[in-house]
């Protein structure tokens, strides 16, 4: 249970309970980590995950911060706060994500760029201001630094009612695979992990505008059936997956790069 021994991450998008962001931060604290900062634009849970943290895991390694993404002064704060309190970075998650549903026609110029700002321009900028820092992380780990990029299945399979998610994270995709061999060099790894339907409070919120929209009767029937495009029959928590953010975050990842690792119950299959 020491995977993560004397790492320090940050992670975004982790301030909200049932995300995968927090399941994360919770999943790294298991696995022995120095310090887990999470980060988030909204707060409203923060009372809640801190007592939670500190009565599952102790004092003195967890910290919620709030961060906005797309704003470079806002990452420059967070790492600063980060060395500051823990004295280095080892892993970056780049998590935090909106969805704004409508097609081509529906979707204003104005949301589309709100989704890319921060599925996309969140990633690079934390991506860029992390990258100095994480550079110094293979003086004390043989697997260096570690970018993991939340990319989602909507990378690959089309959707013509939330094309700014889908595109947007297609995109992401694409500046993971360019930033690995960008920092391989340095001995930054980048990868990317792409869940498929995970039952966070933002997918829940999706399946209430699909059954607004008529797509389906109920959230419990767009939820069977989704579950049912998967080999598995099964759909994901937040929890599940974690393990593959452990993975990458820990050594045992120390020759992997550019990897798209699919956390899909096979979904991806039939595209």
């Amino acid at each position: 249970m020491a995977r993560l021994q004397n790492k320090v991450a940050i992670v975004t998008g982790a301030g909200r309970i049932g995300n995968i962001g927090l399941a994360v931060c919770e999943a790294f604290l298991r696995e022995g980590a120095a310090g887990v900062v999470a980060t988030d634009i909204l707060l409203d849970d923060a009372a809640a995950i801190a007592a939670k943290m500190a009565d599952t895991h102790g004092e003195g390694r967890f910290q919620l911060l709030q961060l906005d993404v797309t704003s470079e002064a806002d990452w420059q704060r967070v790492v600063e706060e980060t060395v500051a309190s823990f004295g280095h970075l080892d892993v970056l998650v780049n998590n935090a994500g909106i969805s704004i549903h409508g097609g081509v026609e529906s979707t204003s110029l104005e949301d589309l760029r709100k989704v890319m700002a921060v599925n996309h321009d969140g990633v690079f900028l934390g991506t860029k201001v992390c990258a100095p820092l994480l550079a110094e992380a293979v003086n004390r780990h043989p697997g260096g630094g570690s970018i993991i990029n939340t990319a989602s299945m909507a990378s690959y399979m089309p959707n013509a009612n939330n094309i700014g998610y889908h595109v947007s994270k297609a995109a992401e995709r694409m500046l993971t695979i360019c930033s690995a061999v960008e920092f391989g060099p340095k001995k930054i790894r980048v990868n990317s992990v792409h869940p498929g339907t995970t039952m966070t409070p933002l997918i829940r919120q999706g399946l209430e505008d699909y059954v607004r929209g008529g797509l389906w009767s109920t959230t419990e029937e767009a939820e069977t059936a989704l579950a049912g495009m998967t080999p598995l029959n099964m759909n994901s928590q937040p929890e599940d997956t974690a393990h593959a953010f452990v993975y990458l975050a820990s050594d045992e990842s120390r020759f992997v790069t550019g990897a798209s690792i699919y956390h899909d119950g096979g979904i991806g299959l039939r595209y």
